[in-house]
């Protein structure tokens, strides 16, 4: 991608929009791991995926960057850029941006040893990100279909999990209650 790149600056507006996509499919395969076990339990792929789940979140941050990188480039006049900079369709990906540089920085053992219970905490605004990323994809581009094929599997997912989860839990409250002969 970056090596036309550096051959003719010029295509720097060309390379905007996949680095972003990039960025959105690593993000949304790292976040299907968990529904995905939820919903088939421990399988041989998933596990696979599990293991490089975190590669896969710093591969997003850095997609990420690399789009900025790209935009800033583009754009080329600082003045431009702080202007635009209030608009929603970019202050959405620069907030999903910081949130994904936030977590690829913590995404180390270190890291997780250091913060403790935080870093779960922190890992878990990709929720929140994922939402910004969706909303920049939609104001940015003008069209949603593309927004709509990336995230929908995941939102399936999601919902099947919560669902889930629900349902284990009442059949778990179920067998307690049937156990004190209520």
């Amino acid at each position: 991608m970056s090596i036309g790149f550096l051959r003719d600056p010029v295509t720097a507006f060309d390379l905007i929009h996949p680095s972003g996509e990039f960025s959105v499919r690593f993000m949304i395969i790292a976040m299907m791991i968990s529904p995905l076990r939820a919903i088939f339990g421990r399988r041989r792929w998933l596990d696979w995926l599990l293991a490089r789940r975190r590669a896969l979140g710093v591969a997003a941050c850095l997609y990420g960057v690399l789009h900025l990188a790209f935009y800033l480039y583009d754009m080329g006049d600082w003045g431009m850029i702080a202007e635009e900079a209030l608009i929603f369709s970019i202050w959405t990906g620069y907030a999903a941006l910081a949130i994904f540089v936030a977590m690829g920085v913590t995404s180390n053992n270190a890291s997780q040893r250091a913060m403790r219970a935080n870093w779960k905490r922190l890992q878990r605004l990709v929720y929140p990100a994922a939402l910004l990323i969706a909303l920049h994809w939609v104001y940015v581009d003008g069209e949603y279909m593309g927004m709509v094929v990336h995230f929908v599997p995941l939102l399936i997912l999601e919902t099947a999990r919560v669902m889930l989860m629900f349902k284990r839990r009442s059949a778990r409250r179920g067998t307690q209650a049937g156990a004190l002969g209520l």
